[in-house]
């Protein structure tokens, strides 16, 4: 993961009260990149470097009082923008858990309760992963 993408995600991390390791975590398993649209089975797609759904356009658009279009564009191609949005979504989430990482972490993926813990444990062995690569041999 590049550079720019950390610190993207390390500042929306904090602006969102969100442990570090959750965006980055998320974005190993989304695979995004910029300009990526991953088109799903229920008509929606998924948007750039976190994967964002096209469920969020009309939300983000009036969190950031912005044209729908321009939140379409920028979710897209704009990577920080992106994982921004990601991070607000995941702030979403936790309020609506009442604070559960877990449950917020499945609800980024779906709320249908066999994919929402597949998807957590994707997120758990991504993070497990980071840690082993980065641990003194």
């Amino acid at each position: 993961m590049s550079a720019p993408f950390l610190a993207c995600m390390a500042a929306a991390a904090a602006f969102n009260h969100l442990p570090p390791r959750v965006l980055p975590s998320i974005q190993a398993v989304e695979g995004g990149q910029p300009g990526l649209v991953r088109m799903n089975p229920n008509q929606t797609a998924d948007l750039g470097v976190m994967q964002v759904n096209t469920i969020w356009i009309r939300p983000l658009a009036r969190y950031a009082h912005m044209a729908p279009r321009e939140v379409l564009s920028r979710l897209t191609n704009d990577s920080c923008f992106n994982i921004a949005a990601a991070a607000a979504v995941m702030r979403y989430y936790l309020v609506q858990s009442h604070s559960d990482m877990m449950v917020a972490i499945g609800y980024y993926h779906s709320h249908t309760p066999a994919l929402s813990q597949d998807y957590q444990r994707k997120v758990v062995a991504a993070a497990m992963a980071m840690v082993r690569r980065h641990e003194p041999p």
